[in-house]
């Protein structure tokens, strides 16, 4: 049994599918360590990032090729009953038995979790309630909604009063107050019953408002991990560009035409004056427009950054190395092996670095000393063909 201050603790896990090598072979988890703590966590990333490959082996669906982890402290290869009693689990998709009415369903999940039969009785009519099918809890579950289905397997995931929640898109195919009222259930487990909660989301609004932490994967690899508040604080002062929303009262194309021959650009949103700045304060400049045209500012504040400006920043900071080769074939009818780059190309390690990499194979460089390396390999080429660079 492993240590409680972390609720998960993953170190060195790598999974490939088909064999390692091979032109066809995939790796969804390269070499990957990281811990999450008590609380709200999220697991974020594009599709193919390597989230369901994770909590399929954190819940030993599947194994690993290397690596190791603890859930709650205990190891998932030797302890793994014991994970299953305490964790409750929300898939993405439906699992359901045919025939059966929600209570059924619900009783049964929680023995599978180890609950003696009356008392997973007892807690499926509990949870049930919970989550707002209580009147449908004898209906068969075949014909509920995707709304009743997504509440379902809410109540399946908390039956066996678990330590951990892991809800893999819980509010996937939900109408808005469906998503609305599934956000509140899980702030509610959360904050007010106290259970650890791990959310995998491709919503990330939905994640903001139900988590406090962040991991963020890409490519099989950790690219950002932190506190929700310190990963946009960050975002907001590395942003080179950063937009000022103003408000204001009086007569609005004044305003804008005074902005114009100061030569500040902007755009109007919903009454919502957008004004890009890259200087730390533009305020004061601002508020002298405004004297002059005569209008009253009612607000005027710097736009915040959100999860989504972090998620796409750190994703779009790695790119494989196909990408790049797809490109440079395209435009200079030249193939560049990957062996070639790599004799020219230090390699680096992505958690040591702040700027754009790129990864060949199994491995990464700068974007920068990766470009370099493309520019001469194209004169070499050019040079061995007897072609005048021009």
């Amino acid at each position: 049994m492993g240590n409680h201050k972390e609720i998960l603790f993953v170190e060195g896990i790598t999974k490939i599918f088909g064999k390692a090598g091979a032109a066809n072979s995939v790796v969804a988890l390269d070499n990957i360590s990281f811990s999450l703590t008590p609380g709200a966590n999220s697991i974020l990333g594009p599709n193919g990032a390597g989230k369901s490959t994770l909590i399929k082996i954190l819940l030993g669906f599947l194994k690993t090729d290397n690596g190791t982890a603890q859930v709650l402290g205990y190891d998932i290869f030797k302890e793994g009953k014991k994970i299953r009693e305490i964790v409750g689990y929300m898939p993405e998709t439906h699992t359901l038995i045919p025939g059966v009415n929600a209570i059924k369903q619900v009783s049964l999940l929680g023995r599978i979790s180890g609950l003696p039969k009356a008392e997973a009785m007892q807690r499926a009519h509990e949870t049930l309630q919970y989550v707002g099918l209580d009147e449908a809890r004898y209906r068969k579950v075949d014909e509920f909604s995707t709304g009743m289905l997504q509440r379902l397997k809410l109540a399946q995931s908390i039956v066996n009063d678990p330590e951990l929640v892991i809800l893999d898109e819980p509010t996937n195919g939900l109408d808005p107050k469906g998503r609305i009222d599934m956000i509140a259930l899980i702030r509610e487990i959360s904050q007010d019953h106290a259970i650890n909660i791990i959310v995998s989301s491709h919503l990330l609004p939905d994640v903001e408002a139900t988590c406090d932490y962040a991991t963020i994967l890409n490519l099989g690899k950790v690219v950002a991990q932190g506190g929700i508040l310190e990963l946009t604080g960050q975002e907001a002062k590395s942003q080179e560009q950063r937009i000022m929303n103003v408000r204001i009262k009086g007569n609005m194309n004044d305003f804008l035409v005074g902005l114009k021959d100061n030569g500040l650009e902007f755009q109007v949103v919903e009454k919502i004056i957008q004004i890009p700045f890259i200087e730390d304060d533009i305020s004061q400049q601002i508020l002298e427009i405004a004297y002059k045209t005569k209008v009253q500012i009612r607000s005027i504040t710097p736009r915040k950054a959100i999860l989504e400006d972090v998620f796409v920043h750190k994703i779009e900071d790695v790119q494989e190395i196909r990408e790049e080769s797809t490109i440079l074939d395209a435009g200079s009818n030249m193939t560049i092996t990957t062996s070639e780059l790599k004799d020219l190309i230090p390699f680096v390690n992505p958690e040591e670095e702040q700027g754009p990499l790129v990864k060949i194979e199994d491995k990464y460089v700068r974007k920068k000393d990766f470009d370099e390396a493309v520019k001469k390999l194209q004169k070499k080429i050019k040079k061995n063909r007897g072609e005048k660079e021009k």
